[in-house]
């Protein structure tokens, strides 16, 4: 999702991307994901907003291209964006030490909620271990699919003369 839903929309609001550049920079939207592999730093340490702000920076520094950096920050953002009505994430982290979620629901009455709810960054552990990864759900699966789908048949074309050659 993190990498298929920021792509999809890059690509409808600015069609006339390079869309080589467009799916290259896509991954950068699973970065954030790195800490998770660092002992109890998942869904703070590169959850920050900071993590964006400095690693498009560096990017900026070392390509001298203001459009890859803008496009490298909106997928690093588009991960936090993402993570924060999924689960609660260390957005301010480490100015402010208490995870963020944002929950937003419309019922059927048509009554609409939004809520930003934090705890304390002691309870990541507790946090991610209580919710299954949303990825991992048959919804999840299915809206990926779904996704996919539609990038091969708005694509098509471009998927063919990309293994023809």
């Amino acid at each position: 999702m993190h990498f298929i839903i920021p792509l999809l929309i890059l690509l409808v609001v600015y069609p006339k991307v390079d869309k080589k550049l467009a799916v290259l920079l896509a991954f950068l939207a699973l970065a954030p994901d790195l800490d998770f592999f660092i002992d109890f730093t998942h869904r703070y340490l590169f959850h920050s907003i900071f993590f964006p702000v400095i690693l498009s920076s560096i990017i900026l520094f070392f390509t001298k291209n203001m459009q890859v950096s803008l496009i490298s920050f909106y997928y690093l953002m588009s991960h936090l964006v993402l993570d924060l009505t999924t689960g609660a994430i260390a957005l301010f982290w480490p100015l402010y030490q208490r995870l963020i979620e944002v929950k937003i629901s419309l019922d059927s009455w048509w009554h609409f909620e939004f809520d930003v709810i934090t705890y304390p960054i002691s309870r990541v552990r507790e946090h991610m271990i209580s919710r299954p990864s949303y990825y991992f759900t048959q919804e999840g699966i299915v809206v990926f699919l779904f996704l996919a789908a539609m990038l091969m048949i708005r694509y098509r074309k471009e998927i063919s003369k990309f293994f023809k050659k």
